[in-house]
């Protein structure tokens, strides 16, 4: 039977017809044949022993990459297992209607893709539903990015409490108290008033202005050295270009013999070469350039200091412009926002060169005449650079994460943000909580990650690491100082723009974000090492010129884990999961499926897994716009077995409510609207969290589960598999 949504009607009656039918094919077969068997009139789809294959147990447990010491991935899959067996006991002896799986067998895995606020209140919708069902406590395994990171850390801190679970429940209202308090949060990016909103601004500002002291004083260091070579009157520029460029020819003679030697000669000649040749034109461009423009910009600087009030109202204004445009009610409009932001970086890609070789010259001529005034400046700046700022603080990550801590994490107006990672899960009645977000690395020296110059980086209550940066347990890592918590593993797992954005990045705008500090990724140190317990100025160079950004250092860059994997369903993966619940409400308004085919290689990659989903029931016809349904089940083709995978993905079939359909006729680009917006007012919450109760109850259908309705996940499964899983076809 076909999962089609929109048909449910027609769905109930055919179940109702296939049964008169059914009588009438067996009175025939009894007039020629005699009383027949069931299987000879109605044969299942599926054969009985390809299902029991199919719901097989299957032992979960974390699969360790190559790299983890052996030691170490024993203690993560005891430790995980563990966790796993306490919220099963506490299941069970809440609940004595079913029966649990055995120990170390049957995981059952919930996924909850990335995609904003648009995510984590259609995500909302669908743990509701499970949640009334039942079968929310049953879930061992909780992965979540981004967004759907907003909606898992809400749940780790509700339930992991010991709130039960109907704290989450009444997808048709009226809220719990919980669910209204998110609901009337969920603009957590805006401020509440004027002040708010102010303060907002001028923070990050601020944060832009203090990281502004890193590149200040690299300019102010080179108009020193610049000066003092100019005093040196005897140095023949023409004969150092002329010196260099002869080292270059005899280095590049050196390198075509040594590649007749071997790999390693060549590379170390190869480098060498390299430097000289960066070194020689980097003197050539500064002589060529210094011929050009110091008397322009000399004369530039006296007509400054003749109207120096002028230029200081300039500077103002251009520093105030930005918070002034935060008000501009146009502004509001995501569409126009995304192109405001794109002609900003433009912009800004043509005039900070051009400033930055402005405020040379600048410091140039003020050397001259102020030498000693000039040191004290690059002292104190150099102070400030290197001692005082902390870029993770600078940044808008800050902001961020007290927003998002305030809406996801507090339980009350007053109540406190701050909950640590290892502290998380108390009574252990939530699940096992898997923060996924990405280690960018840009310049690692493994094969393996070349490619993507990027890794899977885990948050978790028990162990945080990556396979490449190593997994530690998570009291051993530092951010900013202090053990990670809940509210900065969720900001970090949601910090969708960043200079480094995994597989998204993009070289040639990493400098100027960095720059502008447009950047929500944070950087974290690893366990045992030493040097300073915050991020500064080091840092920010590394992360400005892509340089030493590799697993091996003693600071890691971090950012969205959808830049890596926007399903949250690979660290399910590597700890094979029987069961995966996978929430898709990424962005994805041409229907690509960019996420989940993002996941089937990773999968096939790193782990040797076959995942082939059927999506055409789920792309819309060009005519209406409607899917054929919102979900989609298939198999998933484990080395030690087969795992099922439930897709529930953000679409419109047709048959939503009149408040849906309203709100898609008012905003055409509904349910996949920019990733831009994340200022959800009422009306377009409620919109998303009831397309995710309406896309959950559909797979409750009559239709679907036989008439009656499954007491466990498991049962839930076989009912799906029976009508809606294709058999294996053999040759």
């Amino acid at each position: 039977m076909n999962g089609r949504d929109g048909a449910d009607a027609f769905r109930g009656e055919l179940q109702i017809v296939q049964v008169e039918l059914r009588k009438f094919a067996a009175e025939l077969h009894r007039m020629a044949y005699g009383n027949p068997r069931d299987d000879e009139i109605t044969p299942e789809v599926m054969k009985v022993a390809d299902m029991q294959a199919l719901f097989a147990p299957l032992a979960f447990g974390f699969t360790a990459p190559a790299a983890t010491p052996t030691r170490v991935a024993a203690k993560i899959k005891t430790d995980e297992a563990a966790s796993v067996l306490v919220r099963r006991k506490a299941s069970k002896s809440a609940n004595d209607k079913t029966s649990a799986p055995a120990e170390g067998k049957d995981a059952v895995g919930l996924a909850l893709s990335g995609g904003g606020i648009r995510s984590a209140t259609f995500s909302l919708g669908v743990v509701q539903v499970l949640a009334e069902k039942g079968f929310l406590q049953e879930v061992d395994f909780l992965s979540t990015v981004s967004g759907g990171g907003y909606t898992g850390c809400f749940l780790t801190q509700r339930l992991g409490c010991g709130e039960p679970h109907s704290t989450v429940a009444s997808p048709r209202g009226p809220d719990p108290e919980a669910v209204r308090y998110v609901r009337q949060h969920a603009r957590f990016l805006s401020g509440d008033n004027l002040k708010e909103s102010w303060t907002m601004v001028t923070a990050t500002f601020a944060g832009m202005l203090l990281n502004w002291s890193v590149p200040l004083l690299v300019v102010l260091v080179l108009a020193l050295a610049a000066n003092l070579i100019a005093t040196q009157e005897t140095v023949p520029w023409l004969l150092i270009l002329s010196a260099g460029g002869a080292l270059c020819v005899l280095a590049m003679v050196v390198y075509g013999g040594c590649l007749r030697l071997g790999r390693n000669p060549s590379l170390v000649t190869g480098r060498v070469l390299s430097c000289l040749v960066a070194l020689t034109g980097s003197i050539g461009a500064a002589w060529a350039i210094d011929a050009i423009f110091p008397h322009l910009l000399a004369r530039v600087w006296e007509n400054c200091k003749k109207s120096g009030g002028i230029s200081a109202a300039l500077a103002a204004l251009a520093v105030a412009v930005p918070g002034i445009l935060r008000f501009v009610p146009v502004l509001k409009e995501p569409k126009v926002r995304k192109f405001a932001l794109k002609c900003a970086l433009w912009l800004a890609s043509l005039l900070v060169p051009l400033l930055a070789l402005v405020l040379f010259y600048v410091f140039r001529v003020v050397g001259k005449e102020h030498t000693p005034i000039l040191v004290c400046i690059a002292a104190a700046v150099s102070l400030v650079a290197i001692f005082v700022i902390n870029i993770n603080l600078t940044a808008p990550h800050r902001l961020y994460r007290d927003c998002l801590a305030r809406t996801f994490i507090q339980t009350t107006a007053h109540g406190t943000p701050d909950v640590q990672l290892a502290q998380i899960n108390t009574q252990g009645t939530a699940p096992y909580h898997l923060i996924n977000a990405t280690l960018n690395i840009p310049t690692s020296e493994n094969p393996a990650l070349k490619d993507r110059g990027c890794d899977f980086f885990l948050f978790s209550k028990k162990w945080t690491g990556s396979a490449a940066a190593g997994y530690h347990q998570t009291e051993t890592w530092k951010a900013n100082g202090r053990e990670v918590d809940l509210a900065t593993a969720m900001a970090v797992s949601g910090a969708a723009f960043s200079s480094y954005m995994g597989l998204g990045s993009m070289p040639t705008l990493t400098a100027l974000l960095t720059l502008l500090n447009v950047r929500l990724g944070f950087w974290i140190k690893k366990p045992n090492t030493s040097g300073f317990a915050n991020p500064g100025f080091l840092c920010l160079l590394r992360e400005m010129t892509g340089l030493c950004m590799s697993e091996t250092a003693d600071w890691l860059n971090l950012s969205d884990g959808g830049h890596i994997e926007n399903m949250a369903v690979y660290e399910l993966l590597r700890r094979r999961c029987k069961f995966i619940i996978c929430v898709d409400g990424e962005s994805d308004l041409g229907y690509t499926f960019e996420g989940l085919m993002t996941l089937v290689r990773h999968a096939q990659i790193d782990f040797g897994l076959r995942i082939m989903p059927r999506l055409d029931d789920l792309r819309p016809d060009p005519k209406t716009g409607y899917s054929k349904c919102h979900f989609h089940f298939c198999r998933i083709h484990y080395p030690e077995g087969i795992g099922l995978l439930l897709y529930i993905k953000l679409s419109v079939t047709g048959n939503e409510s009149e408040l849906i359909k309203r709100y898609r006729i008012n905003n055409p680009e509904f349910p996949h609207q920019t990733t831009l917006d994340q200022f959800f007012d009422q009306e377009q919450f409620e919109a998303y969290r009831q397309l995710g109760v309406h896309a959950a109850e559909g797979l409750f259908l009559p239709a679907l589960m036989d008439n009656g309705q499954p007491e466990c996940v498991p049962e839930w499964f076989q009912r799906l598999a029976k009508n809606l899983l294709e058999p294996v076809k053999t040759r």
